[in-house]
């Protein structure tokens, strides 16, 4: 039996499961680059005089409780075969917390973000799980493809908020409005889930953490022992850490070294947008004709160059059209990493294991997302050397993970 064709599904291959899965990809892309990326960082430097350092700290502390969390959280799914209720808890309650942001004072502000950032990525572990009930392993590539194709209509939405209300309506407005527009993405998924399943095994909750952290950690264990594999993992640490890095201080390093104005960046970041639209589709057939584990290595390399591009701009003084340059290709290459990761993962996967490595693959990235922005602020605040040191760093980091994944062979 296929392993993407387990028992117990929560979400029909329908085509409306299928576009309720899509759709709520556009809910959490909003989140990732209209909140993450765009509002918050804008709103921590410029209205409440934060830095580089006070925001990359921020998603770094976030990051090692969802890296804490992540592991148990994907065996607790495995172990209950349970995805819907966590996804629907964890979203309802990020979406929440993003609303209140601004509402209070500054502290409580950005505990309410860093909230919002563990939960959401937490509900990401149950999400990609999902991939394996819409899809079979024919068409996995291209249905993960229309995911990140269709969501970056989420992040369109994102800056066409920002473009239209920043300037007259401010930061906290666009928080509550972008929490509505989430809440309205991820509805269709949440109602089209089943929660009621036959299968499921009934375990007492302190055995169930107990189970969850000692799986946990067998799992991270047990990953050493296949090669592929446990290569990925390490890879990925050192690219996603400079991909999410430059990804959240993207708008941070247009506005204050390349002096762009805050809607060119914006415009910059929507033409990028656009391009990674149809990308997301073009990648995942890639993906089914070519594999999964190619395009990935195709994609790290790209970044590389685009974060090299992006460090060599301002020092060289080359011409500000080269911007757009590098707002297409990291749309572009963004789609293409999404797509090919996710796919991988599953590959890699037991039928009966499968938010179990989406868990390790998303401790690894959080892991990365740790140390990623926390060297850009280090790097740029802390020791004073500035953004383009911390982007050229971030490049060099691309490249390692590009050379692990060479010297790796899939099976």
């Amino acid at each position: 039996m296929s392993k993407l064709s387990n028992v117990g599904r929560e979400l029909s291959r329908s085509k409306l499961g299928i576009g309720s899965w899509i759709v709520y990809d556009m809910g959490n892309t909003l989140f990732s680059a209209g909140i993450v990326g765009l509002v918050f960082p804008l709103w921590l430097t410029r209205d409440m005089s934060g830095n580089d350092s006070t925001f990359g700290f921020s998603l770094s502390l976030s990051m090692v409780i969802v890296f804490i969390l992540s592991p148990i959280a994907g065996t607790i799914s495995d172990i209950t075969r349970r995805k819907m209720p966590f996804l629907v808890a964890t979203t309802l309650i990020a979406i929440f917390a993003t609303a209140l942001i601004g509402v209070f004072n500054y502290e409580v502000s950005i505990t309410l973000f860093c909230t919002a950032v563990i939960l959401i990525h937490l509900a990401n572990i149950f999400y990609n799980a999902l991939l394996s009930d819409v899809s079979d392993e024919s068409n996995v590539g291209y249905i993960g493809g229309l995911g990140v194709g269709v969501g970056y209509v989420g992040a369109i939405f994102a800056v066409v908020c920002g473009l239209l209300f920043y300037d007259t309506e401010g930061p906290v407005f666009l928080f509550k409005l972008m929490a509505i527009l989430m809440f309205i993405l991820v509805l269709p998924l949440f109602l089209l889930g089943k929660y009621s399943i036959s299968e499921a095994r009934v375990t007492e909750f302190r055995s169930l953490i107990e189970t969850a952290i000692k799986q946990a950690f067998m799992s991270l264990w047990e990953a050493r022992k296949k090669k592929v594999w446990a290569m990925f993992l390490f890879a990925r640490f050192w690219y996603f850490s400079s991909i999410y890095a430059g990804s959240v201080f993207a708008v941070l390093y247009g506005v204050e070294t390349v002096d762009l104005t805050e809607r060119e960046v914006q415009l910059i970041l929507a033409v990028g947008i656009v391009f990674g639209i149809p990308s997301g589709a073009i990648w995942g057939f890639l993906v089914d004709k070519y594999g999964a584990f190619l395009n990935l290595k195709l994609n790290v390399m790209a970044w590389f160059f685009i974060l090299g591009l992006a460090a060599l701009l301002p020092v060289m003084d080359l011409p500000a059209q080269l911007w757009w340059v590098v707002g297409v290709l990291a749309g572009v290459f963004m789609a293409g990493l999404y797509v090919s990761e996710r796919p991988f993962v599953i590959s890699m996967s037991e039928a009966h294991k499968v938010s179990e490595y989406f868990a390790v693959y998303n401790m690894v990235g959080r892991l990365a997302a740790i140390s990623g922005p926390f060297a850009w602020g280090f790097i740029s605040s802390t020791l004073g050397m500035g953004q383009v040191a911390s982007i050229t760093w971030l490049s060099m980091s691309a490249f390692i993970g590009f050379l692990v994944l060479l010297y790796a062979k899939s099976d």
